[in-house]
């Protein structure tokens, strides 16, 4: 690795000095055409607990995901492929969860040697600014998926209360993401989106708040009984047809 062909971001020393010890890893160990670093740390914004996203673009048809310590920061590595990120892509637009796309368009580019970098960063830009496009029978799935869950929490909530707590976080969640998705949006970070819909639907926040923290479970079911109601719809089973659907090759073997 030659240093002058890298683009260091404007880091405080501590951070500097992990992405150094990174990058020294990645060129000794592969061939990167790319690396782009991202992550709250270069946005400017760290959590005690944040750590470094650094995706490394090769030829090699294989992908690797490595997490690892660098002078006491936490490093998550993903390299791939141009194939794999363009496979990706588009299977983040259809869950709504673009993450390879944010980590992307939102990182800073210390190393390229290929214009191809600039191609899978516009190609990830594209996707982040069509936004989601969830088809009729996708929503109805994670509605029907999500009543489903709140059905089984509220079933057994006053014989079993651990479990049900347990199936109610899954349900709560699933909610959430039903939020996003309803809305044509692609959710955002774990860690960001009960900020998102405090600010646009107080009422929802306040429900969700209480089926998980409310101090008698008594108050959680109910509060999640009106989630359910107010985001879904449904707080439990439901009239739906999926259609015909053709089943692949790969299905069947």
């Amino acid at each position: 690795m030659n240093w002058s062909d890298i683009h260091l971001p404007a880091l405080s020393p501590r951070y500097d000095a992990a992405l150094r010890a990174a990058l020294d890893y990645i060129f000794e160990r592969f061939e990167p055409f790319g690396v782009i670093v991202s992550g709250s740390i270069v946005r400017g914004n760290p959590d005690p607990a944040s750590d470094l996203d650094i995706v490394v673009l090769h030829q090699q048809s294989w992908r690797r995901r490595i997490q690892k310590w660098f002078e006491g920061v936490p490093a998550e590595i993903f390299i791939n492929s141009p194939a794999w990120i363009e496979s990706n892509l588009a299977e983040e637009t259809e869950e709504g969860r673009p993450v390879m796309a944010h980590m992307l368009t939102t990182g800073a580019v210390v190393f390229s040697s290929s214009s191809q970098t600039r191609e899978l960063i516009a190609l990830a830009r594209a996707v982040m600014t069509k936004g989601a496009n969830f088809s009729d029978s996708a929503l109805e799935r994670q509605r029907y998926s999500a009543a489903c869950l709140f059905e089984d929490a509220l079933e057994i909530a006053e014989r079993d209360e651990p479990t049900a707590a347990l199936i109610l976080g899954r349900a709560v969640d699933s909610a959430v993401q039903y939020w996003f998705a309803s809305r044509q949006r692609f959710s955002v970070r774990s860690k960001e989106q009960l900020h998102v819909i405090r600010a646009e639907d107080g009422h929802t926040a306040q429900l969700i708040d209480e089926a998980l923290l409310a101090p008698m479970m008594a108050r959680r079911v109910a509060a999640a009984r009106e989630l359910a109601q107010t985001v879904i719809g449904h707080t439990g089973f439901f009239e739906w047809d999926s259609g015909p659907s053709e089943i692949s090759r790969s299905e069947t073997v």
